[in-house]
This record gives C-alpha cells, structure tokens and sequence, in this order.
C-alpha cells in the first residue's frame, strides 16, 4: 500500500494551524517561559562580559552540565539575534517543528505507511506542560522521536558518522530533562526485546542473543556520556517527595486527556475525542495485527505500551527536581498507543479519516485558545511597556496579586492554567535587572543559581511568609540590612485585587512604600503600578 494521496498537505496544514497561536500574538504568554527567557539574557550578559558586577552579588553560574539547561542553550544565542519577544516565539516555533517533525520521522521509519499518524502526534505537541512553561521536560519528548528513529535507522550500521550523530542525540536528551532519556531507555529497551523475539523466530535463540548483545554494547556505548552525567545528577540531588494519585485519577485524567486542557475549560469536550479516537484505532490496529498472526520486527512497541501504562501507574516521586510527575507523564501513554500503531497496515479510508479529523480538532481547540492567547499577550505587552520607566541595572521587587490574570473587565483570563506567575520576568527578558521571582535560580541544577544572602524570596520573608504567598507579603525596608547593602530600586504591583485591598499583608506593603518609595508609573488599564525608591 502507498502512502495516504495529500498526506504532505494534511500534515503542513496542521503545522500551520500548531504554529498560528505563537505568531498572531507579540508575546506567547506560558507560565514559566518567561522566567526562562530572564535566565537566557543573565547568561547572555554573563558570556558577553556585561554587567557582571551588578549580576555577582546575586547570582553564580553551576559548575556542572546538569539537565534541565537545553531551554536556555537554545534561547542566549535567539537573544543575540532578535528581540526578546521574537526569539521566545522563534523558540516554540522550533519546538513545534521538532516534536512533529520528530513523531513524523519515527513513524516513517517504523513503517513508511504509518506517516499518517503524524497528523494525530501533532496534537499532542501543545500540551497543558507545555503552557505552565515546562519547557525542558517538553523538549525531551519531542527529542525522544528523534533519538529513537535515528538509532531504529542506525541499529545495525557501523558507520563513525552515524554512531557520533547518535551520540550528539543522546547527549542532547540529557541536558533537557529526565522524563524523555527515561522513555527513550525504555523504548530502546522494549524494540530490542521485540527484535529479539523476531531474530529467534526467524534464525535461532543463539543468533538472536548475539545481535541483541552487539547492539545493546553499541548503544550503551553511545549513550555512556550522557548516562554517566545522568547518574552523577542522580546522586548529588536530594529527591523531593510527592503523593501518588489514585489509580481512578489516572485512569479518569487519560480518557479526559487532560494532558491537552491547555488553558480553558471550554477545551474539555474537545480533546476528549482524541483520547476515544485513539483507543478506538488502537482497537481496530490490533485486530488487524490478530488477523496476520506473525510477530514483526518492531513490535517491540506493544511491549513499550505495557511498559508505558504500567509506569503512569506507579510514577515516580519526582523528576528533576520538579513535581507534577503524573501531570508530566500522563500523555505518554497515547504517544506510546500511537507509536505502536506505526506497525500496521491500515486501509486507506482509516488514514483519511484520522487526518481529518486531526485537522477538524486543531481547528475546534484554535477557536477556543486563540482569543486567550492574545489577552494574555494583551497582558505581557502592558507589562513589558514599563520597561522604559526602569533603567539597566535596576534590582525590582514583584508583588503579583494575580496569577490568574483578569482581563480590565475583571473576567479571568485562563481558568485552567496560572499563566501569569512570571509575567513580570519579560522586563529583565531585554534590560539587565534583578527581578525577585527568579524562581528557576532556586534550583541548583539550573544554569544560573541564585546565592542565599541576596535571594528576594528569603530575603524579604516575614514570619515564613514571602511575596509568593497570595496575596503576597514582603519586608521591604530591611532588605537592605539583611542583605548587607543590596537595595530594592523598584518594586512592581501587578493586577492588585480589590478582594485583598484591605488585607493586612497589602496594608503592611503599602505603608512600607508610602515610607520610602514614590509611585512613579501606572499602566494605562492599572494592571501594574510601579514604584521607585525615593
């Protein structure tokens, strides 16, 4: 059988539509991608030799090449090229074009006829991680295909070029997050079992085990430096604990697919096609596969399907540092069922169908997202316009009553997702400036970590209580004292909240800035009032 007639123009027209929401916005607005970006323009200044006197006395580069660095590897040198709002949208622009066009080069190389399903895995690549700005745990599973195709292609080939270009892959997967190098081990894992099985049936047990042997020693060659940076992480950090879900949960979040909830709960009717749609193709794939009775080569992608289901019931307690594992993981199960698929021979009617109504979906979830997407970006804009009020090298305490985000009408702007939390972090995404809500320089795996003496989230705390509480709480008048010289030069309100006008945290603040600071802008629709230490 051929490949599907207008496969190539299902599958660009689905680019088009996955890549609309990043460019008919100045700002995409995510959760934690701005912080990223903040954290790209330190290590850019820090590379270039600026301001590294003012970044010192809050900051220090890590040492050591830990995960979690390839977001911001990718994003210094965009900085150096565009504004800073461009090089975030050139940034999940190649994030789209990997995932897609990762899932896409797998299943060709699983099966050339399966190409269709790239149509189906393009849906998975705006995600609800995605959105709350988990940016390195995303690009780790869009390299996942990537890796797992090319050493599918390359398994059996001695060429230099192709072993080090693995290897480039391989180390690549490590400095992104843990989640895809752990799914790309254990799909490896389940091809060579599958694999192995096929050589048994079709030589011996012997020969089988001999090429099993020869290119599980390959790979684990390949993969060796990135393995042994993995297990160096694993062993210096403290590993954090979180509650298991229910198995009810889990099982209720994947026929939801609240993995693609991404920002509204207008979504929910619409993404719950996709998981039924699957389940039912997964269905009819195995059927069609009883009907052969015979065992294939990459059929080794069943076995990953168990694997799959069986780690998304019994997740880890953490990754990388970061919580939400169940959140994290519980969309690799349809990719797995999707990947598995890839070895059968479908009817032609089956993949025009599937296509179109991929087409049909990413269509229906555009409606309902791009009006969020651009108040949102209606939001930044504000925000990122009191950028001139502030000069380089300015320390900026945030008091953010509104992780939410309300539109002027005072309507909620995304009610399933905090998509404002470091909204704030795009001022110091273009200027050299210390911003408190670093969150990312807390975590010591990042590349820029921030020293303790002159963290604002610990220097600034009262009783226990910071300016991450809602509504936010902040010492204000002893940072400097507490910090030894270091001074607060602005601090930021961002959509202060008539619910909190009265509460004795707001009332504490505003009597600190009536002290010592002088309110010196206000957007034009309120969302932030800046102050400046008088």
């Amino acid at each position: 059988m051929k490949k599907p007639p207008y496969e190539p123009i299902f599958f660009t027209i689905l680019l088009v539509l996955a890549l609309l929401p990043i460019w008919s916005v100045t700002f995409f607005v995510t959760g934690d991608g701005p912080c990223h970006l903040y954290n790209s323009k330190i290590l850019l200044d820090w590379y270039r030799g600026d301001a590294l006197d003012f970044y010192k006395p809050f900051y220090f580069l890590n040492p050591n090449l830990d995960p979690n660095w390839l977001s911001n590897l990718i994003q210094v040198p965009l900085l150096m090229i565009f504004p800073a709002p461009v090089a975030e949208k050139v940034f999940f622009s190649l994030y789209i074009l990997l995932f897609a066009g990762g899932f896409r080069f797998l299943c060709r190389q699983i099966n050339p006829e399966a190409v269709f399903l790239s149509a189906l895995g393009v849906l998975f690549a705006w995600s609800h991680i995605v959105m709350m700005g988990f940016l390195n745990n995303s690009l780790s599973l869009a390299l996942w295909f990537w890796v797992l195709g090319y050493w599918w292609k390359w398994r059996r080939s001695t060429n230099y070029l192709s072993i080090l270009a693995l290897a480039l892959w391989f180390f690549a997967l490590y400095l992104a997050h843990p989640i895809g190098l752990f799914f790309t081990g254990l799909n490896i894992v389940a091809l060579a079992l599958g694999q192995f099985f096929y050589e048994s049936k079709q030589h011996t047990i012997l020969e089988a085990w001999k090429n099993l042997l020869q290119q599980g020693s390959k790979t684990l060659v390949v993969a060796l430096p990135g393995l042994i940076l993995f297990a160096h992480f694993i062993l210096k950090r403290d590993w954090l604990s979180e509650a298991s879900p229910a198995t009810s949960n889990v099982w209720g979040n994947l026929l939801r697919m609240t993995a693609l909830i991404n920002l509204s709960r207008q979504e929910a009717p619409l993404v719950m096609p996709i998981s039924i749609f699957c389940l039912l193709l997964f269905g009819y794939a195995l059927w069609l596969r009883w009907k052969e009775r015979r065992w294939l080569e990459a059929d080794g992608l069943l076995i990953f399907v168990v694997l799959a289901f069986g780690v998304i019931m019994n997740p880890p307690s953490s990754l990388s540092g970061g919580l939400e594992v169940p959140l994290r993981m519980v969309m690799i199960p349809f990719l797995a069922l999707l990947l598995c698929m890839a070895t059968v021979s479908f009817p032609q009617w089956v993949k025009q169908f599937s296509m179109g109504f991929a087409v049909l979906i990413m269509a229906a979830l555009l409606w309902v997202r791009l009006p969020i997407h651009r108040t949102a970006s209606d939001y930044a804009e504000e925000v990122y316009s009191l950028r001139y009020q502030i000069p380089e090298r300015s320390r900026i305490l945030v008091l953010n009553y509104d992780w939410d985000g309300h539109t002027p009408e005072g309507n909620k702007i995304a009610d399933k997702i905090w998509l404002f939390t470091h909204v704030d972090c795009y001022l110091g995404a273009q200027s050299s400036l210390i911003i408190s809500d670093n969150y990312e320089a807390n975590f010591w795996y990042f590349p820029t970590v921030a020293h303790w003496e002159t963290n604002m989230y610990t220097q600034t705390d009262k009783d226990g209580i910071n300016f991450d509480h809602r509504p936010p709480r902040a010492d204000i008048l002893s940072f400097k004292r507490r910090t030894q010289g270091q001074e607060i030069d602005y601090v930021l309100l961002l959509s202060p909240r008539p619910e909190y006008a009265q509460h004795p945290y707001t009332l504490e603040i505003m009597e600190q800035l009536n002290q010592a600071y002088t309110k010196v802008s206000t957007t034009e629709l309120g969302r932030a009032i800046l102050y400046k230490k008088r």
